[in-house]
């Protein structure tokens, strides 16, 4: 099982997603350079095991942020409401497929940040961009000490 995997194929599976953002450039990790604008790239930030006094309980939260990339700022807001809808207050549900398949106990976006990278030259272009925070809590193996 795998948070990111799944996210991944959860957010190509969303057609509210890929009529913005072509399937192929919803990435894991960093946008690549010279990926096509718009974009999606995304990174886990942070993950913890819940435990309890009887050991691990199943649970994790994991932090991923995602980077939207686009042309302009209102690409990019576009792109940000329609990841904003299909994951802000996520409950009980499940994302991925397969191997990949996840159950999402709770996930809710905690942050979102604009920035601009302006042009070194004439010849490019500024890239508009902004970052979400989304924490969520899913099911997760309990560690079987082999």
């Amino acid at each position: 099982m795998d948070i990111k995997a799944a996210l991944h194929q959860y957010l190509a599976s969303k057609s509210s997603i890929t009529d913005l953002v072509p399937a192929a450039s919803i990435v894991r990790g960093k946008r690549p350079a010279g990926t096509s604008l718009p974009c999606v790239a995304y990174h886990r930030v942070s993950e913890l095991d819940e435990d309890y006094q009887g050991g691990a309980s199943g649970s994790s939260m994991a932090r991923l942020q995602l980077d939207i990339w686009g042309t302009s700022d209102s690409q990019v807001e576009a792109i940000r409401l329609a990841l904003r809808n299909v994951l802000h207050g996520m409950q009980h549900t499940s994302i991925g497929s397969g191997a990949d398949a996840m159950a999402v106990e709770s996930g809710v976006i905690e942050n979102a940040t604009d920035a601009i990278e302006w042009p070194e030259d004439a010849t490019d272009t500024a890239r508009h961009s902004c970052s979400l925070d989304w924490v969520v809590w899913y099911t997760s193996t309990v560690p079987d000490f082999t």
